[in-house]
């Protein structure tokens, strides 16, 4: 998978054949993926469909068992600084003795190198990243002392910092309300607008057309895949969520598809 050969260099995010499995139950299986550059993505599907799953593979944070992934034509360590990754909360440490502005400088360490302190520069961008996501109030307050809307903010300000062409992050809206969610949102548009490539783990069917020109079905194998109004279908999603799909339409989960 190290190949430094460029491929597929005109796609964000490029999957090939990717398998992955915990043991002997695959969680991922020849997943075959593209995702173009300057959109907003949507990765849905159900609980264990392997969205989260994919994400890891990609960043190379879990080892697939097949297949290759390549982000602008590069492997995930050949792209250090060139993607913001946001991972789901609950992966992480929030009583680690740290403020918000220590976290968002975290996403400077790469040109910083680990050895050296950021500076006055430094201080100055994570606290414009703050200010992005309205949180430059609390830049000096205790990460664990926020709320998760808020926490969340922080850590989409640390990837915001990088300054990196590709987004990824997990299900950013779990546990937020709504403010925060629209917050979040409208940002990620802004980022889309400048030309990055934004790549969300989703679970909110309604706000799914909305906010996404693009979209990924998986579940365990790629459902279909391309821009939102193409994909977003009742026979795409009842073959992703199965009998789930009549609880959610139920719920007002899924909207109305086309």
């Amino acid at each position: 998978m190290q190949n430094d050969a460029l491929h597929e260099p005109d796609q964000a995010l490029h999957v090939e054949d990717l398998t992955v499995t915990y043991g002997d139950v695959p969680a991922l299986w020849d997943i075959d993926l593209d995702v173009p550059p300057g959109v907003m993505c949507a990765i849905v599907g159900p609980n264990g469909s392997g969205k989260s799953t994919l994400l890891k593979a990609a960043l190379g944070l879990v080892r697939p068992v097949a297949g290759h992934v390549r982000f602008l034509g590069r492997v995930a360590s050949q792209m250090r600084g060139r993607i913001g990754y946001v991972p789901q909360r609950q992966s992480v440490d929030w009583d680690f003795p740290t403020t918000a502005r220590d976290v968002v400088e975290m996403g400077l360490y790469h040109r910083l190198g680990w050895l050296r302190r950021p500076g006055r520069r430094e201080r100055a961008r994570a606290i414009d990243a703050l200010a992005e996501v309205g949180m430059q109030d609390y830049a000096s307050r205790q990460i664990s002392q926020l709320s998760g809307g808020q926490q969340q903010r922080v850590f989409i300000a640390r990837a915001l910092v990088q300054d990196a062409p590709i987004l990824i992050l997990d299900e950013p809206m779990a546990g937020v309300d709504a403010t925060t969610e629209d917050v979040i949102m409208t940002l990620l548009k802004r980022q889309r607008d400048a030309g990055k490539t934004v790549i969300v783990v989703h679970h909110d069917l309604t706000t799914l057309r909305r906010n996404f020109d693009w979209m990924v079905i998986l579940n365990r194998r790629i459902i279909a895949q391309g821009p939102v109004d193409q994909v977003y279908t009742v026979d795409n999603l009842r073959a992703a969520y199965g009998r789930q799909l009549a609880v959610i339409a139920a719920s007002g989960t899924a909207g109305s598809p086309p």
